[in-house]
């Protein structure tokens, strides 16, 4: 399935996720709405990093320098969860001793991830590899949930709520994205890498069946949209 088609179905979810939570037009500007908005988008592309020729590679990176840019990414957030972790339970005040503890561990973390990548995962990271199936999806929410556990008790409420709404739309974007592949003849292994392919063959990546129905969940998000707004 092609990135707008994803889009498009994972908006459409996310507004019938927040027409059953009601009031979506208070929550849809609110930071709650904003970063739920912002995390559907991110988790909507997250799985196709791995593609050479996805949207995500031609418009922003190549998929070698989106992997690339995986570890020093997770090694950074890990290393920033754990670190306030430790400084919270060992009462280090210090800046100097923070910042010096902090960079030992992102260096042992990236070293640690780095081993890990080489000799396990990066077989893995084929496209609708790893990064279709649940595993990726699990990954995602571990690292999002330290970074809540640790790190948000002391931020503004506002940021917290955005958070939520981040963690909630990460989700229906990533999961979305999943199901919107599953219609596509190639389908996806969820439980990668067991070879246990699912796929729904409503039509072919790409093809005139798909941007059909891209236009017709397009249409529907308007609609669905302005109905939401102004009560319809």
């Amino acid at each position: 399935m092609i990135f707008k088609t994803h889009l498009a179905l994972n908006y459409l979810v996310l507004q019938s996720i927040l027409k059953l939570s009601d009031g979506m037009q208070e929550k849809i500007l609110t930071p709650w709405g904003i970063g739920t908005i912002i995390g559907t988008t991110i988790g909507t592309f997250v799985p196709d990093i791995d593609a050479p020729h996805s949207e995500v590679s031609k418009r922003l990176l190549p998929a070698k320098t989106l992997l690339n840019l995986l570890l020093p990414i997770l090694s950074i957030f890990s290393s920033l969860a754990l670190s306030l972790f430790i400084y919270s339970k060992t009462g280090i005040n210090y800046m100097y001793d923070k910042i010096i503890l902090f960079f030992i561990i992102l260096m042992t973390l990236f070293l640690i991830l780095s081993l890990l990548f080489k000799v396990l995962l990066k077989p893995l990271f084929v496209h609708r590899g790893f990064l279709h199936s649940i595993w990726g999806l699990l990954i995602i929410n571990f690292f999002l949930s330290i970074m809540y556990i640790n790190n948000l008790k002391t931020i503004p409420l506002s940021i917290i709520n955005m958070y939520n709404g981040f963690y909630i739309g990460m989700n229906i974007g990533y999961l979305g994205h999943l199901i919107g592949d599953m219609m596509t003849f190639h389908g996806i292994n969820p439980l990668f890498p067991i070879k246990w392919k699912i796929s729904l063959k409503i039509f072919r990546t790409n093809s005139l069946e798909e941007k059909i129905f891209m236009i017709i969940l397009i249409i529907v998000n308007i609609i669905f949209f302005l109905a939401n707004i102004f009560k319809v």
